[in-house]
């Protein structure tokens, strides 16, 4: 089927390309095809494409928000945890620069990324690392010059596959533009409360070479992000400092009116000092560790699109390959002083025999001496991404039917390269070449092909019937080895050794919609979800734990989508019901050493979204959208797999890391300040609720954090072509904690919003 797939894409590229030839050498003019992302919008209603053909926010039946560009601009958002909080429902769980996990209405876990990510037409995912956790490490590229972004909440699985269990986020890029001459460019400074300055500097231009035939849009950043966190020990200030820089190249080539093909580049290198992450205890803002933990990420990806009209349906190509690398460090200082001062662990590394009071000195003095400690990673993961659909287009099929079709196939490779490492005593920063005290690696190999289509017929007016299939086949393999035994680090060497699962099913959607008015409709949709299952690489881990299985969910829902007042009130809302069964579950090592994935005990998360908009007065908009979720365990997660410790999930447990309640609102007001410039006034707040760390109470480790509200507030004069504003986010300047763990030796590490940070921010166009 893979062969199938890719020999499929070839076909379509060469029927583009000939086609074009064939076209242009005989004059013939048929009429233009309008690509999905150029196709334009009815009133304030966005035009999305998540179905894989062009509809509005508005008449798309299921839940969707959409943020355009412009909108991502007057945010002030740069990445994915600017604009977050302005969706209910939609959770972000950072800790260090760059590692980020997405979540939606609850569905948040260890294991692959339960929400597909999407640059464009390409899925992207982080290195599955020592624990086969992919999904805490999501993709965070720039948001300059991208259309929109859209964020589609419930499983997506029949369009988009194992990646979007429980919804899909998409980010579109401006293409070309074949007629004219555009440049546009950004710059902004900043001061942090407590901390220091940052700035960007962004840019774009866009160049027609030949008139409706070729075009080439570039885009380049930099920025540097301010650091407000001191680290007491050393004395110094904002170490949590960062910069990233990128730049994206599109080209667009229309061999005639009916096909175009669009190829994208893009890189973006990132780069944070030391630590994201504080102890309340030492201080707001203040961390005593003694060690430094860079975090460096670098992305290249490429995209080949190409789309041909062929009346009926367009037929659409798409190749990407991506290659993502990053270098984490962990600090194992607290885990290797605790070892050190460990009197068990002194017996076992004297083969079990109780140390003397000289022999446990001795051991204690070597283990101090390798102090500050840190885990050393340097991982990648490598993919290639192939999918050819069919889209079935409204003007040449009958008025009652419409269609999609496709076939997908997806090469994963990705490696980690997990050591332990002493840093220097004098500053805790990293020595190179590196001299390991523990190492091991993991590889993991993935291939997955899958083919899938949906049908929506209107048997009667107003009435709209959907269902969906998708067939998937995957394999993966995951191998590795350790080398060393240190009683410091509490790790044990092992022989080589390779695991494979294998995997196949179909995944289902049923979808029912009824337009009560023009302006008015109502929907009802059941869909399912999965990810796929994987193999463990722990050293001397019992057989028996080695695989874990697939998880899947189904998702309930009725919505309501609506505008009213002549479209001066639009109220979207939906009520849902997610049932999750076989869950991947992180549980640990009977010697308490290791992470791993198992399948333990089912979840239930209720809930509710709603979206309003409304324009009371010209030049006013006023938004507030609300988010509740009430996410537990409705089984044990006990299993012959899991070792049953005081924080194994119990059946009625929150689900961790997920607020029970997120909302959102702004208000915008722009007016004519005279004949060429409006005036503008912005404000934005959200709030984020309560959230715990992990499953039980008596969890050792057990946090809790959230509960917090923020507000933004911007005030500028603009124009289209031109806009200069003042800004103050945080303007409460509160103590947002987006994360809270602690660990063996350490407690309530803290990674937080950015304090009040006031701005100058200005923008152009040409």
């Amino acid at each position: 089927m893979s062969k199938a797939i890719l020999a499929v894409s070839g076909l379509i590229t060469a029927h583009v390309l000939l086609a074009g030839t064939a076209f242009a050498a005989d004059g013939a003019q048929p009429a233009q095809a309008v690509p999905a992302e150029e196709a334009p919008s009815t009133g304030n209603d966005i035009v999305v494409t998540a179905l894989h053909r062009t509809s509005t926010v508005q008449t798309t039946p299921l839940s969707i928000v959409a943020i355009s560009g412009d909108g991502l601009a007057k945010t002030g958002a740069t990445q994915l945890n600017d604009y977050f909080r302005q969706i209910p429902n939609l959770n972000v769980t950072s800790g260090v620069a760059g590692s980020n996990r997405i979540s939606i209405r609850g569905v948040n876990a260890a294991g692959e990324a339960t929400v597909g990510l999407y640059y464009d037409e390409t899925p992207v995912t982080g290195p599955s690392g020592t624990t086969q956790d992919s999904g805490a490490v999501a993709a965070d590229l720039n948001l300059f010059d991208v259309e929109r972004v859209e964020v589609l909440r419930g499983p997506q699985g029949t369009l988009y596959g194992a990646s979007s269990m429980a919804g899909t986020l998409r980010v579109i890029f401006h293409k070309p533009d074949y007629d004219k001459v555009e440049a546009g460019g950004e710059t902004q400074v900043t001061t942090t409360e407590g901390g220091s300055a940052g700035y960007f500097l962004r840019g774009m231009v866009n160049l027609p070479v030949v008139t409706d035939k070729l075009a080439v849009r570039v885009v380049g950043y930099g920025e540097r992000k301010p650091g407000w966190i001191d680290n007491v020990t050393y004395g110094t200030q904002n170490i949590n400092r960062s910069s990233n820089w990128g730049a994206r190249g599109i080209i667009g080539f229309k061999p005639d009116e009916l096909t175009t093909i669009t190829a994208t580049a893009s890189y973006q290198k990132s780069d944070a000092r030391d630590q994201q992450g504080w102890y309340p205890s030492v201080g707001r803002y203040k961390t005593n560790s003694t060690a430094q933990l860079p975090f460096h990420t670098e992305m290249q990806l490429y995209n080949l699109k190409a789309d041909r009209d062929l009346g009926f349906a367009t037929l659409t190509g798409t190749a990407s390959y991506y290659n993502y690398n990053y270098i984490r460090t962990v600090d194992f200082t607290p885990s290797v002083a605790a070892y050190a001062n460990s009197t068990a662990q002194c017996a076992r590394a004297q083969g079990g025999t109780a140390c003397t009071t000289d022999q446990f000195a001795a051991y204690r003095a070597t283990g101090l001496a390798l102090l500050p400690a840190v885990g050393y990673q340097p991982a990648w993961v490598h993919s290639q991404n192939y999918e050819a659909r069919l889209a079935s287009n409204a003007a040449q099929m009958p008025a009652w039917l419409e269609w999609t079709v496709g076939v997908y196939y997806e090469k994963r490779n990705d490696h980690i390269d997990s050591n332990v490492i002493s840093e220097s005593a004098a500053d805790g920063s990293i020595t190179l070449p590196i001299t390991p005290l523990v190492y091991r690696y993991v590889e993991t190999r993935s291939r997955q092909v899958a083919g899938f289509g949906e049908v929506s017929i209107k048997p009667l007016p107003g009435l709209t019937i959907t269902g969906g299939l998708r067939y998937y086949d995957y394999s993966k393999t995951t191998s590795g080895q350790s080398y060393i035994t240190n009683y410091y680090t509490g790790t044990s060497a092992a022989p080589y050794s390779a695991a494979t699962t294998k995997a196949n099913g179909w995944l289902e959607k049923f979808n029912v919609n009824y337009r009560i008015t023009p302006r008015v409709m109502v929907y009802a949709s059941a869909s399912k979800g999965f990810r796929p299952g994987g193999a463990n690489n722990i050293p001397g881990l019992a057989a028996n734990l080695v695989s874990y299985k697939p998880d899947s969910l189904w998702n309930y829902e009725v919505g309501l989508k609506s505008s009213w007042l002549g479209d001066k009130l639009v109220l979207n809302g939906a009520v849902f019901d997610v049932e999750w069964s076989n869950m991947q579950s992180s549980a640990r090592t009977a010697d308490g050493l290791y992470a791993f994935l198992t399948n333990a005990g089912h979840a239930r998360i209720r809930g509710l979204e709603v979206d309003l908009t409304t324009r009371p007065l010209r030049g006013l908009t006023l938004n507030g959208a609300l988010g509740y979720v009430d996410a537990h365990l409705t089984q044990d997660q006990s299993s012959s797999a899991v070792l049953i410790t005081a924080s194994t999930g119990k059946a009625g447990d929150p689900i961790p890391n997920t607020p029970d309640l997120t909302a959102s609102a702004s208000a915008s007001y722009s007016w004519a300040l005279n004949s060429r410039f409006d005036g503008l006034v912005r404000a934005d707040g959200a709030y984020t609720g309560h959230q715990e760390g992990t499953f039980r109470p008596t969890d050792p480790y057990h946090t809790s954090y959230g509960n917090y509200a923020t507000a933004n507030l911007r005030v500028g004069v603009e124009n289209p072509q031109m806009g200069i504003y003042v800004f103050c986010n945080n303007l409460t300047d509160t103590t947002g904690a987006i994360a809270v763990s602690s660990g063996f030796g350490y407690s309530n590490l803290t990674y937080s919003i950015q304090p009040r940070t006031w701005g100058l921010n200005a923008r152009f166009s040409l």
